[in-house]
This record gives C-alpha cells, sequence and structure tokens, in this order.
C-alpha cells in the first residue's frame, strides 16, 4: 500500500515510496458527530490535520466526505474557526460509507489519484477499497498525531476491516448494483400498500382535527399544533420507481409540515373537510401546474411558494425591492440539484431528459426580499412585528460553497411569545415550539442569513 507520513506539519516518504508531486486532492472521511452535533476528538483531529495541510500546500483541493451533518459541521469548522478559503473544499454529503465516499471520488468528481486522510486504524481498509476500484490512492499517516490508539474505534475498526474486505471483494459492487436498480422497482407494491395505510391514518387524523377547531389562534398554528399531538414522525419520501402523490399528515420534514399546514388550513376555512381536497390543495403547492411527475415537483421551496402564490393561497409579506425590515435580497438561480446530480440519482435524475427539464426551470431565477436575522432580535412592537402568528419563515440560506444554489435552509412557523418572536418548526431530533427565540435559534448558524415571509390567504376558491 502507498503510504506517506505527516510528520512536522509537513508530508514525507514512508516505505521507500515517494508520493507524485502533482497529487493535489485529498479525500478526507467523516465520522458520526455527538448527540449535540458537534465534533468528536476523532473528528476534531481530522479537521485540525486538515488545517495543518491546507495551510503546507495551498494549491490542494480537500473533499470533505460523509453524511450531511457532518460534512456540514466539519466544513463549517474548517472555514470559521481556521480561516480556510471555502474554494478549497468540495462537499460529498453521499458518502455514507467508505466504500462509496471512494467510488463518488471516481464517478462523480473525475478524481482517480488522490490522498485519504482518516484515522490510522481505518486506513488499511480505506485504501483497499480503492484499489480494488482502480483507483491510486496514497494513504496520510497521521501517527505522530494521534495519541490513543487502543481505543473502542480501533477494535470496532478491526472487526469491521474482515467484513468489509469480504464485502468488497465477494458482493459489494454486485449488491449496490442491484440495489440501485431493482429496489426501487421491487418496492413498488409496498408503496401502494404505504399510500393506501397513509390515506386511511390521513382520514382519521384529518377528521379528529377539524371537529372542534379553535378558530382564536392562526389556523396554520392551529393544525401544526395538532400533527404534533397527533405524534408525527420525522423523515423523508422513499424513493419511488414512478412518482406519484404522497400526502402523510402524519409523517412529515420541514417542508412537507408547512404544506400540510396550509392544505388543512385551506380545507377548513374553505369548507372542504375531505381527504380528496386535501390532497387537491397539496397537488396544486407541491407540482407546477398540478402536474404529478418528477420533473414537474416544486423541488425548491420558493417553487412551492410561488405556485401557491399563483394558485391564490398565500401571500408574500413584503416589498418587491428592500425596504426596513426587509432589507435583504435574494435574486439567484437555485441549481443545487443538478449542480450536485449524483445526490439525485435514485430519486430522478438519472434521466436525462429529467435532468434536462429541471436544469431549464432553475435557470428561471427567483426573487425575493427577506428579513436579516440581525433584526430578529427587534420587539413585537417594532417593524418586525409586520409578521405575525402563523406565517411561514422560509430560513434563507448562506451562499456557502456546500449550500451553493440553494436558497431555503430551514422552515419555521412563526409564533410571538412576550414580546419576542419564537417559532415552530421540525428539525432534526426537534419539533414543536423551540425553547429559543428565532434570533438566538439564528445567530450562530452562519447556513442561515435571515427569513422570507408567507402568509396564507382566505380566499374561498
Amino acid at each position: 500500500m502507498r503510504f506517506v507520513q505527516l510528520y512536522n506539519d509537513s508530508l514525507r516518504e514512508q516505505s521507500g515510496l515517494q508520493a507524485p508531486s502533482d497529487l493535489k486532492a485529498c479525500l478526507v472521511l467523516g465520522a458520526k458527530l455527538r448527540p449535540d452535533y458537534t465534533l468528536t476528538p476523532i473528528l476534531q483531529l481530522r479537521v485540525r490535520l486538515v488545517s495543518i495541510l491546507a495551510r503546507t500546500y495551498p494549491d490542494w483541493l480537500f473533499y470533505i466526505s460523509g453524511c450531511r451533518a457532518d460534512t456540514c459541521v466539519i466544513y463549517r469548522t474548517l472555514v470559521e474557526q481556521y480561516h480556510i478559503p471555502e474554494e478549497r473544499f468540495v462537499i460529498d454529503s453521499c458518502g455514507y460509507n467508505t466504500f462509496r465516499s471512494i467510488r463518488n471520488m471516481k464517478d462523480y468528481y473525475g478524481q482517480k489519484r488522490f490522498y485519504v486522510l482518516t484515522s490510522s486504524f481505518h486506513i488499511v481498509r480505506a485504501l483497499r477499497v480503492a484499489g480494488w476500484l482502480g483507483l491510486e490512492a496514497w494513504g496520510i499517516d497521521i501517527s505522530a498525531y494521534e495519541q490513543v490508539k487502543t481505543n473502542h474505534y480501533y477494535w470496532r475498526e478491526r472487526l469491521a476491516t474482515v467484513k468489509s474486505l469480504l464485502s468488497v471483494i465477494i458482493a459489494r459492487m454486485h449488491i449496490d448494483y442491484m440495489a440501485r436498480r431493482l429496489i426501487p422497482k421491487g418496492n413498488e407494491w409496498y408503496l401502494r400498500y404505504k399510500q393506501n395505510r397513509a390515506e386511511a391514518r390521513n382520514g382519521l387524523l384529518m377528521q379528529r382535527m377539524m371537529a372542534n377547531v379553535d378558530e382564536t389562534v392562526p389556523l396554520t398554528e392551529y393544525f401544526f399544533v395538532q400533527m404534533m399531538a397527533a405524534g408525527v414522525r420525522t423523515g423523508y419520501t422513499q424513493t419511488m420507481g414512478e412518482e406519484r402523490l404522497l400526502v402523510m399528515l402524519d409523517r412529515v420534514d420541514c417542508t412537507t409540515v408547512m404544506e400540510n399546514a396550509l392544505a388543512l388550513a385551506l380545507c377548513y376555512k374553505n369548507g372542504h373537510a375531505t381527504l380528496e381536497h386535501l390532497k387537491d390543495y397539496y397537488r396544486r403547492m407541491h407540482y407546477l401546474d398540478g402536474i404529478v411527475a418528477y420533473a414537474t415537483r416544486n423541488h425548491y421551496f420558493t417553487w412551492i411558494m410561488q405556485s401557491a402564490i399563483s394558485e391564490g393561497f398565500v401571500e408574500r409579506i413584503g416589498p418587491a425591492e428592500p425596504a426596513f425590515p426587509f432589507t435583504g435580497l435574494v435574486d439567484m438561480q437555485p441549481s443545487y440539484m443538478t449542480a450536485n446530480r449524483h445526490l439525485y440519482q435514485d430519486f430522478g435524475l438519472a434521466d436525462d431528459e429529467t435532468f434536462r427539464v429541471i436544469s431549464q426551470r432553475e435557470q428561471q431565477g427567483v426573487r425575493f426580499t427577506y428579513v436579516p436575522r440581525e433584526l430578529l432580535n427587534m420587539p413585537q412592537e417594532s417593524e418586525l412585528g409586520v409578521i405575525r402568528d402563523g406565517d411561514v419563515l422560509a430560513v434563507v440560506c448562506h451562499q456557502h460553497s456546500w449550500a451553493h444554489g440553494l436558497e431555503i435552509k430551514h422552515l419555521l412557523m412563526a409564533k410571538w411569545q412576550q414580546g419576542r418572536l419564537f417559532f415552530y418548526h421540525v428539525g432534526a431530533g426537534e419539533k414543536g415550539l423551540s425553547p429559543v427565540d428565532a434570533f438566538t435559534y439564528m445567530k450562530d448558524k452562519f447556513t442561515m442569513i435571515g427569513v422570507a415571509v408567507y402568509r396564507l390567504k382566505y380566499l374561498k376558491d
């Protein structure tokens, strides 16, 4: 195996091997975060070593691989704490394990020769996977910087190496190949069954929520609280071989919970208390012109709102041009999906025509004003009071390299308490009313720079 050692903050030969001088790409493998989304000691070391390598080798490009949570925290730490320019990083949020991280370097980034930075007890497995895939990977020996080796990670990795090598050599590629192509088709019967069960639960939940509506609070707030009281679970829609409208009132993410609240409120206000009406409102928001297809799905939240505005369901609060407190302006072309096509290969973007249609729609761009996060600290009696309880707050995303082309980071629902702007939301491990106000929640999150505001319109349709 090919190794170089990191010693005294620079690389040196090891075992008589000298790395090529033109090797300027480095794959940094991620690992799990702590429950509070902070770096574990292992990740802290990797981040520090990346900062060392970045200073020593200013022409290197670093590929941060892992799930979205750990890649984002690693990236943020390197940019904010170590002040490394964000253009030095490429974020692979689809590198869920060693095999996929290394394969993505070849399939999606065109890198066949690169360094691998990971813990010493993990590097052997990573290099063997790379070798089996026909890649020229060089391991960086960081033993001079590691203080403890004989820990539970070390022994776990020894056992995992045996399992991983067997799976790579014998079956992993074939299993992965079949999974990408056959499992979505095999799941069609299950998805139909799941859809029928979801509709039965939706009907019961909708009937219960519509029974005694509290009109003293905004309808969107009421239905959000009712969904939380029903014990909703958080999660994302499964891969589907064929696009279908799937409304679930008891399994939501930060986007679908807002769509559900809006659709339920529209049903109640307009006297449409049936499941078919709920699905109709949802379809008209969730798809362009109400046409159910992956290519016409509103993949960005601003697209959802554009459809909802054109249908007369909601209105955007805030002027077309910056004016206090809507002093921020977004004028961009959302492009995250097509720029990160590999993340959506299993969901529909593998098809070239679908990719072309979505890419063409992205080029139309979006434009809206927003309230910068610094102004969310103002009291309710100030100009910020234009925001009302039950308004949907779309958290505007800072355009750093990981989120480039992604216009909205998260969704909140406004709730004033003691003159401070709080919010309901469904987030990572959280749901319901936040214990902190919006300003406190967002002030240390560099990806969140403000909120755009949308409000339900009570118009008969």
